[in-house]
């Protein structure tokens, strides 16, 4: 049934009429809440937006401070690191990161995994670590990234008592001193101090 353009127009006329208070009622609620705020409301916000702008702030800090030092530290560790970590450094180097947080947190991520994969590295690490790294492996690779940081110590830690009982080690033999099982008395020094250190942490 074809319409005339007056008809047309009338019936335009009732939709727009009719439609309008749902559009009106529709934005009432937001324009209520926005209007009920108090100054306390107002005042939270603005201090959870300062507190959520400090802790970007400390973590771009942390992250620029590991970015500029970590290469030392793989240089520095190269014969307790496992032999890719270069590599991986380099790698990460040649791509582009929309900040430093997320540049750090890719590091981490990988040199963490790279370290992990042998066995002899997580039967360095005290039991509660062991179990931290089989966690940290049990994660999602998203989670892997977003959580590096809290995982970080086992690379440290793992890299203190691998220098701790290799130093043990070479003492012992210009010593001619033999370890029984349970260690030498040395060792045990060493391996109590990083213990000391990173539960400080």
């Amino acid at each position: 049934m074809a319409f005339t353009e007056e008809q047309e127009k009338v019936i335009l006329d009732f939709i727009a009429k009719t439609s309008a208070p749902a559009e009106k009622q529709a934005e009432a609620p937001a324009q209520k809440a926005e209007a009920s705020k108090t100054v306390v409301d107002e005042a939270k916000e603005a201090v959870n937006a300062e507190k959520k702008a400090e802790i970007l702030l400390s973590e771009i800090q942390e992250s620029v401070k590991f970015n500029l030092s970590v290469k030392d530290f793989v240089e520095k560790n190269k014969s307790i690191l496992p032999e890719e970590a270069g590599k991986i450094l380099a790698t990460v180097e040649g791509k582009n990161y929309n900040n430093e947080n997320e540049k750090a947190n890719y590091i981490r991520k990988n040199l963490l995994e790279s370290f992990l994969e042998k066995q002899e590295n997580i039967d360095a690490l005290e039991p509660s670590q062991k179990i931290k790294a089989e966690k940290f492996k049990g994660l999602a690779e998203t989670d892997k990234l977003k959580k590096s940081n809290e995982f970080w110590d086992l690379v440290e830690l793992g890299v203190v008592v691998k220098h701790g009982k290799n130093k043990a080690k070479e003492l012992n033999k210009v010593n001619g001193v033999s370890a029984n099982p349970s260690g030498n008395p040395l060792e045990d020094k060493i391996l109590a101090k990083a213990k000391e250190k990173f539960n400080q942490k």
